[in-house]
């Protein structure tokens, strides 16, 4: 069955980023022109230079850290509203306000139909799932990975992070009917380690599970963080930053010098 966001559910999805208003600016794009290398090349040689990026894995690195919030708005919508959102390629487009120096892009959808849970949840997650990140995420990173270079590693860990943040901070609030947090729960449990890896882009295991790490307490910052196993650059751009969860401000403590070990002897 068929719907369409309300304008007060579509408010829900803006601190993800959704917005209704498109912006004319050279860095605002159609997702759909991404699939071909000329055009992702020539976007992230203009996103590279706004973002002050000392080369273009970096460029994408960012891209992909900042797309992550279209996996965020999507299985926000599928959790808690029991609906798939369309984010059919020519549905979605990126604007993108040009004095914004670290490049926080909205996502503008055409239109707000989504698909509603049959009777067979199970089945029906499974192609949220699969329309997500099999048909929507892998062929923009797969077309990013070629023409840059970058590593799908640290792409998949930029994503990663933000599925975690979503599962683990916003759908466990307080003011959550008990019905919610239970399928968030039930939902993450399948996205971390029932869901194959076949439903993200043809992977034998599913490229998530890798990066749910163990938390550690970092005294800096007097708080548990989950070191990441990649660095997703952000240091090498012009805002100099690193994150808190960054391998490197973690290197000294014995589990992440394990986990990058792990990682350097792996590749997809």
């Amino acid at each position: 069955m068929d719907n369409i966001l309300s304008d007060y559910q579509i408010g829900e999805l803006k601190p993800f980023r959704v917005t209704s208003n498109k912006i004319n600016s050279t860095l605002s794009v159609q997702i759909e022109q991404l699939l071909d290398e000329h055009s992702m090349r020539e976007y992230m040689k203009m996103l590279g230079k706004h973002l002050g990026a000392a080369n273009d894995k970096v460029t994408a690195s960012i891209f992909i850290k900042r797309y992550a919030f279209l996996a965020v708005a999507y299985l926000y919508t599928m959790t808690l509203k029991n609906g798939k959102l369309s984010i059919a390629f020519e549905n979605v487009s990126l604007e993108t306000d040009e004095q914004d120096e670290l490049w926080l892009p909205n996502f503008y959808f055409n239109n707000f139909h989504i698909e509603t849970s049959k009777d067979n949840r199970e089945k029906w997650r499974e192609a949220c799932v699969n329309n997500l990140f099999n048909n929507h995420l892998y062929p923009l990173l797969d077309c990013l990975s070629r023409v840059t270079k970058v590593s799908k590693l640290i792409l998949w860990e930029n994503i990663a992070v933000y599925v975690f943040w979503l599962y683990e901070t916003i759908l466990q609030k307080e003011g959550l009917t008990a019905d919610v947090i239970c399928r968030s729960k039930e939902d993450f449990q399948y996205l971390l380690f029932q869901a194959p890896g076949s439903l993200f882009g043809g992977y034998n295991e599913n490229p998530l599970k890798r990066y749910y790490n163990e938390r550690i307490y970092i005294e800096a910052y007097e708080k548990e963080v989950r070191p990441r196993n990649t660095c997703c650059y952000s240091y090498l751009t012009s805002s100099k930053k690193r994150c808190i969860s960054c391998p490197q401000v973690c290197a000294a403590f014995p589990l992440v010098n394990e986990m990058q070990s792990r990682e350097a002897q792996s590749d997809e």
